[in-house]
Protein backbone atom coordinates (compact mmCIF):
# COMPACT_ATOMS: atom_id res chain seq x y z
CA UNK A 1 0.00 0.00 0.00
CA UNK A 2 1.07 3.72 -1.12
CA UNK A 3 1.36 5.82 1.97
CA UNK A 4 1.23 9.85 0.96
CA UNK A 5 1.76 11.95 3.82
CA UNK A 6 2.53 15.91 3.97
CA UNK A 7 3.79 17.29 7.25
CA UNK A 8 4.49 20.75 9.20
CA UNK A 9 7.78 20.97 10.94
CA UNK A 10 9.12 24.00 13.16
CA UNK A 11 12.98 25.35 12.64
CA UNK A 12 14.12 26.00 15.91
CA UNK A 13 14.87 29.89 16.24
CA UNK A 14 18.20 30.92 15.36
CA UNK A 15 18.78 28.07 13.27
CA UNK A 16 17.49 29.01 9.91
CA UNK A 17 21.16 29.07 7.66
CA UNK A 18 21.69 26.10 9.31
CA UNK A 19 18.44 24.92 8.12
CA UNK A 20 18.87 25.93 4.50
CA UNK A 21 22.52 24.46 4.89
CA UNK A 22 20.86 21.12 5.39
CA UNK A 23 18.61 21.20 1.99
CA UNK A 24 21.98 22.90 0.28
CA UNK A 25 23.86 19.80 1.51
CA UNK A 26 20.84 17.25 0.46
CA UNK A 27 20.84 19.05 -2.79
CA UNK A 28 24.71 19.78 -3.35
CA UNK A 29 24.73 15.27 -2.52
CA UNK A 30 21.46 14.86 -4.92
CA UNK A 31 22.37 11.49 -6.09
CA UNK A 32 23.99 9.71 -3.05
CA UNK A 33 20.64 11.43 -1.37
CA UNK A 34 17.89 9.64 -4.01
CA UNK A 35 20.54 6.39 -3.69
CA UNK A 36 18.52 5.65 -0.05
CA UNK A 37 15.44 6.12 -0.98
CA UNK A 38 15.68 2.49 -2.10
CA UNK A 39 15.93 0.48 1.33
CA UNK A 40 13.74 3.39 3.21
CA UNK A 41 10.87 2.51 0.45
CA UNK A 42 10.32 6.13 -0.87
CA UNK A 43 9.20 7.07 -3.65
CA UNK A 44 8.95 11.01 -4.03
CA UNK A 45 10.48 13.25 -1.05
CA UNK A 46 9.62 16.95 -1.24
CA UNK A 47 10.41 20.21 1.07
CA UNK A 48 9.35 22.69 1.01
CA UNK A 49 9.89 26.14 3.28
CA UNK A 50 7.51 28.83 4.00
CA UNK A 51 8.99 31.92 6.12
CA UNK A 52 5.63 32.58 8.51
CA UNK A 53 4.46 36.22 9.80
CA UNK A 54 4.65 34.65 13.57
CA UNK A 55 8.69 35.04 13.01
CA UNK A 56 9.16 30.90 12.15
CA UNK A 57 10.39 29.19 9.61
CA UNK A 58 8.37 25.84 8.31
CA UNK A 59 9.52 23.07 6.13
CA UNK A 60 7.01 20.80 4.89
CA UNK A 61 7.75 17.62 4.23
CA UNK A 62 5.80 15.75 1.28
CA UNK A 63 6.33 11.93 0.81
CA UNK A 64 4.98 9.43 -1.62
CA UNK A 65 5.98 5.75 0.37
CA UNK A 66 5.88 1.95 0.67
CA UNK A 67 5.46 0.36 3.74
CA UNK A 68 8.32 -1.81 5.24
CA UNK A 69 11.02 0.80 4.22
CA UNK A 70 13.94 1.34 6.76
CA UNK A 71 14.44 3.87 8.93
CA UNK A 72 16.64 6.53 8.13
CA UNK A 73 17.95 6.63 11.98
CA UNK A 74 19.14 2.83 11.15
CA UNK A 75 21.20 4.08 8.33
CA UNK A 76 24.17 3.62 7.30
CA UNK A 77 24.70 5.88 4.94
CA UNK A 78 26.74 9.44 5.46
CA UNK A 79 23.63 11.02 3.89
CA UNK A 80 21.23 9.58 6.28
CA UNK A 81 23.96 10.12 9.21
CA UNK A 82 24.47 14.21 8.55
CA UNK A 83 20.49 14.49 7.52
CA UNK A 84 19.73 13.15 11.09
CA UNK A 85 22.44 15.41 12.52
CA UNK A 86 20.93 18.37 11.16
CA UNK A 87 17.28 17.43 12.04
CA UNK A 88 18.32 16.94 15.50
CA UNK A 89 20.00 20.49 15.31
CA UNK A 90 17.43 22.21 13.58
CA UNK A 91 14.29 20.67 14.17
CA UNK A 92 12.08 22.30 17.04
CA UNK A 93 10.53 19.74 19.32
CA UNK A 94 9.13 21.87 21.34
CA UNK A 95 6.19 22.55 18.41
CA UNK A 96 4.14 19.37 17.70
CA UNK A 97 4.54 18.49 13.81
CA UNK A 98 1.42 19.06 12.15
CA UNK A 99 0.08 15.98 10.10
CA UNK A 100 -1.79 16.93 7.22
CA UNK A 101 -5.28 15.24 6.24
CA UNK A 102 -4.94 13.50 2.91
CA UNK A 103 -7.92 14.47 0.99
CA UNK A 104 -7.04 13.40 -2.37
CA UNK A 105 -4.16 11.49 -4.04
CA UNK A 106 -3.82 10.74 -7.65
CA UNK A 107 -0.77 8.90 -8.97
CA UNK A 108 -0.66 8.41 -12.49
CA UNK A 109 -1.37 4.45 -13.34
CA UNK A 110 2.64 4.12 -14.72
CA UNK A 111 3.92 5.18 -11.48
CA UNK A 112 1.50 2.88 -9.30
CA UNK A 113 2.67 0.30 -11.27
CA UNK A 114 6.21 0.82 -10.58
CA UNK A 115 5.55 0.98 -6.94
CA UNK A 116 3.18 -1.74 -7.17
CA UNK A 117 5.99 -3.94 -8.76
CA UNK A 118 8.83 -2.45 -6.15
CA UNK A 119 6.14 -3.92 -3.06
Amino acid sequence: MTKVELTRFRIRKGKEAKAQEWMDFLNEHHTDTVATMTGEKMYVESVFKEKNPDGYTYFYWYSVQGEGGNAVEESESYIDKKHTEYWDECIDTEYKPVDMELEESLIAPAFEKAIEKDA
